[in-house]
Protein backbone atom coordinates (compact mmCIF):
# COMPACT_ATOMS: atom_id res chain seq x y z
CA UNK A 1 0.00 0.00 0.00
CA UNK A 2 1.54 3.23 -1.16
CA UNK A 3 0.48 6.29 0.86
CA UNK A 4 1.50 9.84 -0.07
CA UNK A 5 1.15 12.58 2.53
CA UNK A 6 1.89 16.29 2.86
CA UNK A 7 0.90 19.22 5.04
CA UNK A 8 1.55 22.92 5.45
CA UNK A 9 1.49 23.98 1.82
CA UNK A 10 0.39 27.39 3.14
CA UNK A 11 -1.25 28.43 -0.10
CA UNK A 12 0.90 30.41 -2.49
CA UNK A 13 3.98 30.06 -0.28
CA UNK A 14 4.68 26.50 -1.48
CA UNK A 15 2.08 25.97 -4.20
CA UNK A 16 4.42 26.08 -7.22
CA UNK A 17 6.90 23.63 -5.70
CA UNK A 18 4.09 21.37 -4.50
CA UNK A 19 2.48 21.31 -7.95
CA UNK A 20 5.83 20.29 -9.46
CA UNK A 21 6.13 17.52 -6.85
CA UNK A 22 2.68 16.25 -7.81
CA UNK A 23 3.75 15.99 -11.44
CA UNK A 24 6.69 13.76 -10.46
CA UNK A 25 4.76 11.64 -7.97
CA UNK A 26 4.23 7.99 -8.80
CA UNK A 27 0.54 7.23 -8.37
CA UNK A 28 -0.27 6.45 -4.71
CA UNK A 29 -3.08 4.27 -3.37
CA UNK A 30 -4.06 6.84 -0.74
CA UNK A 31 -3.30 10.57 -0.46
CA UNK A 32 -3.35 12.40 2.88
CA UNK A 33 -3.31 16.15 3.54
CA UNK A 34 -2.30 17.16 7.07
CA UNK A 35 -3.81 20.65 7.23
CA UNK A 36 -2.72 24.22 6.51
CA UNK A 37 -3.34 23.93 2.80
CA UNK A 38 -3.79 27.68 2.87
CA UNK A 39 -2.50 30.58 4.95
CA UNK A 40 -4.57 32.87 7.21
CA UNK A 41 -7.89 31.55 5.92
CA UNK A 42 -7.21 32.51 2.30
CA UNK A 43 -10.03 30.76 0.45
CA UNK A 44 -8.70 31.57 -3.01
CA UNK A 45 -5.32 30.00 -2.28
CA UNK A 46 -7.05 27.00 -0.72
CA UNK A 47 -8.93 26.49 -3.97
CA UNK A 48 -5.72 26.61 -6.01
CA UNK A 49 -4.09 23.96 -3.83
CA UNK A 50 -7.19 21.76 -4.14
CA UNK A 51 -7.15 22.22 -7.92
CA UNK A 52 -3.50 21.16 -8.06
CA UNK A 53 -4.27 17.99 -6.11
CA UNK A 54 -7.34 17.06 -8.11
CA UNK A 55 -5.55 17.62 -11.42
CA UNK A 56 -3.00 14.92 -10.56
CA UNK A 57 -4.38 12.64 -7.84
CA UNK A 58 -7.08 10.09 -8.63
CA UNK A 59 -6.89 7.84 -5.55
CA UNK A 60 -8.96 8.33 -2.37
CA UNK A 61 -7.84 11.60 -0.76
CA UNK A 62 -8.45 12.60 2.84
CA UNK A 63 -7.53 15.76 4.74
CA UNK A 64 -7.77 17.48 8.09
CA UNK A 65 -8.06 21.17 8.86
CA UNK A 66 -5.06 23.08 10.18
CA UNK A 67 -4.94 26.22 12.27
CA UNK A 68 -4.82 28.33 9.09
CA UNK A 69 -8.20 26.99 7.97
CA UNK A 70 -10.35 28.95 10.39
CA UNK A 71 -13.32 27.23 12.00
CA UNK A 72 -15.76 29.75 10.53
CA UNK A 73 -14.74 28.69 7.01
CA UNK A 74 -14.76 24.91 7.38
CA UNK A 75 -18.11 24.43 5.62
CA UNK A 76 -16.96 26.59 2.70
CA UNK A 77 -13.71 24.63 2.45
CA UNK A 78 -15.56 21.33 2.41
CA UNK A 79 -17.83 22.62 -0.33
CA UNK A 80 -14.78 23.65 -2.39
CA UNK A 81 -12.85 20.44 -1.75
CA UNK A 82 -13.84 18.74 -5.03
CA UNK A 83 -13.77 15.16 -3.81
CA UNK A 84 -11.21 15.60 -1.05
CA UNK A 85 -12.83 14.34 2.16
CA UNK A 86 -12.08 16.43 5.26
CA UNK A 87 -12.23 14.53 8.52
CA UNK A 88 -13.07 16.58 11.60
CA UNK A 89 -12.74 14.33 14.63
CA UNK A 90 -14.04 11.49 12.49
CA UNK A 91 -13.04 8.00 11.42
CA UNK A 92 -13.65 6.25 8.12
CA UNK A 93 -12.81 2.81 6.83
CA UNK A 94 -11.47 2.81 3.29
CA UNK A 95 -10.34 -0.10 1.14
CA UNK A 96 -6.85 0.62 -0.15
CA UNK A 97 -4.91 -1.76 -2.40
CA UNK A 98 -7.11 -4.65 -1.30
CA UNK A 99 -6.72 -3.78 2.37
CA UNK A 100 -9.13 -2.20 4.84
CA UNK A 101 -7.68 0.88 6.50
CA UNK A 102 -9.32 2.72 9.39
CA UNK A 103 -8.37 6.37 9.09
CA UNK A 104 -8.88 8.70 12.05
CA UNK A 105 -8.66 12.37 11.11
CA UNK A 106 -8.52 15.42 13.37
CA UNK A 107 -6.92 18.83 13.68
CA UNK A 108 -5.48 17.48 16.93
CA UNK A 109 -4.89 19.06 20.31
CA UNK A 110 -2.49 21.33 22.16
CA UNK A 111 -1.50 20.89 25.78
CA UNK A 112 -1.67 24.69 26.13
CA UNK A 113 -3.57 26.96 23.73
CA UNK A 114 -1.51 29.70 22.14
CA UNK A 115 -1.80 33.29 23.40
CA UNK A 116 -3.88 34.18 20.33
CA UNK A 117 -6.20 31.25 20.93
CA UNK A 118 -6.59 32.05 24.61
CA UNK A 119 -7.43 35.65 23.69
CA UNK A 120 -9.76 35.01 20.74
CA UNK A 121 -11.26 31.55 21.21
CA UNK A 122 -13.09 31.23 24.53
CA UNK A 123 -13.37 27.62 25.61
CA UNK A 124 -10.56 26.37 23.37
CA UNK A 125 -8.68 24.73 26.26
CA UNK A 126 -11.73 22.67 27.14
CA UNK A 127 -12.26 21.80 23.48
CA UNK A 128 -8.70 20.47 23.28
CA UNK A 129 -9.24 18.38 26.41
CA UNK A 130 -12.45 16.93 25.01
CA UNK A 131 -10.78 16.18 21.68
CA UNK A 132 -8.19 13.99 23.38
CA UNK A 133 -11.03 11.82 24.67
CA UNK A 134 -12.71 11.78 21.27
CA UNK A 135 -9.56 10.63 19.50
CA UNK A 136 -9.05 7.98 22.17
CA UNK A 137 -12.48 6.55 21.37
CA UNK A 138 -11.98 6.77 17.60
CA UNK A 139 -8.73 4.81 17.81
CA UNK A 140 -10.27 2.02 19.86
CA UNK A 141 -10.25 -1.40 18.25
CA UNK A 142 -8.06 -3.42 15.94
CA UNK A 143 -7.31 -3.59 12.26
CA UNK A 144 -4.90 -1.40 10.36
CA UNK A 145 -5.27 2.14 11.72
CA UNK A 146 -3.81 5.46 10.58
CA UNK A 147 -4.00 8.61 12.70
CA UNK A 148 -3.92 11.81 10.61
CA UNK A 149 -3.62 15.09 12.52
CA UNK A 150 -2.44 18.63 11.96
CA UNK A 151 -0.98 19.29 15.40
CA UNK A 152 1.54 16.60 16.38
CA UNK A 153 0.34 14.12 19.01
CA UNK A 154 3.84 14.03 20.49
CA UNK A 155 6.93 16.17 21.01
CA UNK A 156 9.13 13.52 19.40
CA UNK A 157 9.22 15.17 15.96
CA UNK A 158 9.70 18.75 17.18
CA UNK A 159 13.44 18.84 16.56
CA UNK A 160 14.63 22.43 16.89
CA UNK A 161 11.43 23.90 18.27
CA UNK A 162 12.01 25.65 21.61
CA UNK A 163 11.23 23.54 24.66
CA UNK A 164 9.13 26.27 26.29
CA UNK A 165 6.87 26.52 23.25
CA UNK A 166 6.23 22.83 22.78
CA UNK A 167 2.99 22.66 24.80
CA UNK A 168 1.59 25.24 22.33
CA UNK A 169 2.72 23.16 19.34
CA UNK A 170 1.54 19.65 20.17
CA UNK A 171 0.17 17.30 22.78
CA UNK A 172 1.80 14.84 25.14
CA UNK A 173 -1.71 13.95 26.30
CA UNK A 174 -2.39 12.61 22.82
CA UNK A 175 0.95 10.84 22.88
CA UNK A 176 -0.36 8.82 25.82
CA UNK A 177 -3.43 7.93 23.75
CA UNK A 178 -1.26 6.87 20.81
CA UNK A 179 0.87 4.65 23.06
CA UNK A 180 -2.23 3.03 24.54
CA UNK A 181 -4.25 2.58 21.34
CA UNK A 182 -1.23 1.86 19.12
CA UNK A 183 -2.27 2.93 15.60
CA UNK A 184 -0.03 1.48 12.91
CA UNK A 185 1.18 4.87 11.73
CA UNK A 186 0.77 8.52 12.69
CA UNK A 187 0.93 11.37 10.16
CA UNK A 188 0.96 15.06 11.17
CA UNK A 189 2.02 18.53 10.04
CA UNK A 190 2.38 21.95 11.73
CA UNK A 191 5.99 21.63 12.93
CA UNK A 192 8.22 23.63 10.60
CA UNK A 193 11.50 23.31 12.53
CA UNK A 194 11.06 19.67 13.36
CA UNK A 195 12.34 16.38 12.03
CA UNK A 196 10.53 14.26 9.45
CA UNK A 197 10.26 11.03 11.42
CA UNK A 198 10.35 9.57 14.92
CA UNK A 199 9.05 6.47 16.66
CA UNK A 200 7.10 6.01 19.88
CA UNK A 201 7.41 2.98 22.10
CA UNK A 202 6.68 2.11 25.71
CA UNK A 203 6.47 -0.94 27.89
CA UNK A 204 9.00 -2.91 25.87
CA UNK A 205 11.51 -4.73 28.02
CA UNK A 206 12.89 -7.35 25.64
CA UNK A 207 13.83 -7.66 22.00
CA UNK A 208 10.89 -10.03 21.61
CA UNK A 209 8.51 -7.34 22.86
CA UNK A 210 9.84 -4.86 20.31
CA UNK A 211 9.45 -7.36 17.53
CA UNK A 212 5.93 -8.35 18.57
CA UNK A 213 4.53 -4.89 19.22
CA UNK A 214 6.89 -2.71 17.27
CA UNK A 215 7.51 1.01 17.68
CA UNK A 216 4.85 3.34 16.30
CA UNK A 217 6.16 5.40 13.37
CA UNK A 218 5.32 9.11 13.46
CA UNK A 219 5.79 11.14 10.28
CA UNK A 220 5.97 14.93 10.20
CA UNK A 221 4.92 15.71 6.63
CA UNK A 222 5.01 19.52 6.93
CA UNK A 223 6.32 20.86 3.62
CA UNK A 224 8.84 23.26 5.24
CA UNK A 225 10.50 20.17 6.76
CA UNK A 226 10.26 17.64 3.94
CA UNK A 227 10.42 19.99 0.94
CA UNK A 228 8.37 17.42 -0.89
CA UNK A 229 5.62 14.82 -0.63
CA UNK A 230 6.29 12.01 1.85
CA UNK A 231 5.70 8.53 0.43
CA UNK A 232 5.09 5.62 2.81
CA UNK A 233 5.05 1.98 1.78
CA UNK A 234 2.83 0.35 4.39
Amino acid sequence: MRVAAVGDIHGHENLAAFAADLERLEAPDLFLLAGDLTDRDDGEAFGEVVDAVRARITCPTYAVFGNNEYERSHDAYRARAAGIVFLKDEAVTVRVAGREVRLVGTTGSLDRPTWWQRTNLPGIARAYEERVGTIDRLLEGGGFRVLLTHYPPTHATMGGEKEAWRPELGSTKLEAVVLRRRPDVVVHGHIHKGIPRATLSAGQSTIEDVGARGPIPVHNVAYPVTHGITVLDL
